[in-house]
């Protein structure tokens, strides 16, 4: 394939990114301890666990997810709204890029890539996660769902970010770890679609072959695609 007229990379944000699982799983390990004399009724394993089971959508609503699991508990030493203070003081520390995000992200655009964001949740909370990455010199713009009023995989989320960066759509990559909200709708825009696949990603929610142009399993692999390893070397 050829990638010469390509001019810019758009990524996912959660997963592609930012660590969503190390970040997420850290934060509820210490949530936990910070509230132990509280939850003595309650395993460690057992609360960690039907956090991230409630907590499934990246855009969704905390303070439901608390009061959920207030009530599956019978936690009666606290509130939701306890916890969900806690998560508004403490989740900032718990922002967690993968080992390759800012180094691909600095070779990208050294290379003169325009890049982007996009993002389904609130703008400010997904702001302010690039900034904890240390990323938010090299992304060009965000577009988020909050913003455009469309989530992903509308198209329209996709449309605001092809104007914003002032590019057709066949002179984007678009990188991201979901087939359904980020890989299918990418191509079908006419994108150029990277499959971010995680080691521990189930391969029954692999995208079918027509809906992606290539697969990765780390962001590096990315600049071996544009042939950019040795030109960030030199």
């Amino acid at each position: 394939m050829d990638l010469t007229e390509i001019k810019a990379i758009i990524f996912d944000l959660e997963g592609t990114l930012l660590d969503r699982q190390k970040s997420r799983e850290k934060f509820i390990e210490e949530q936990y301890e910070r509230f132990h004399d509280y939850l003595v009724r309650v395993q460690a394993p057992d609360f960690k666990a039907k956090f991230i089971e409630l907590d499934d959508d990246e855009d969704h609503d905390k303070p439901d997810v608390y009061k959920e699991i207030i009530k599956q508990f019978n936690i009666d030493r606290l509130s939701w709204k306890d916890l969900f203070h806690d998560f508004e003081m403490h989740f900032y520390r718990y922002v967690f890029p993968f080992y390759d995000t800012n180094y691909t992200l600095k070779t990208l655009k050294k290379a003169g890539y325009k890049i982007g964001v996009i993002a389904n949740g609130k703008t400010k909370i997904k702001q302010y996660r690039i900034y904890a990455l240390g990323i938010e010199d090299y992304i060009n713009h965000i577009s988020t769902s909050e913003t455009v009023g469309y989530r992903k995989p509308h198209p329209r989320i996709y449309e605001d970010i092809i104007e914003k960066l002032d590019v057709k759509p066949e002179e984007i990559i678009y990188v991201g770890d979901d087939p359904l909200n980020d890989v299918a709708p990418a191509r079908a825009m006419g994108m150029v679609s990277v499959w971010y696949c995680h080691h521990n990603q189930d391969e029954d929610l692999r995208p079918f072959d027509s809906e992606m142009d290539f697969e990765i399993q780390t962001l590096e692999e990315l600049l071996d695609i544009l042939n950019l390893t040795k030109e960030a070397e030199n």
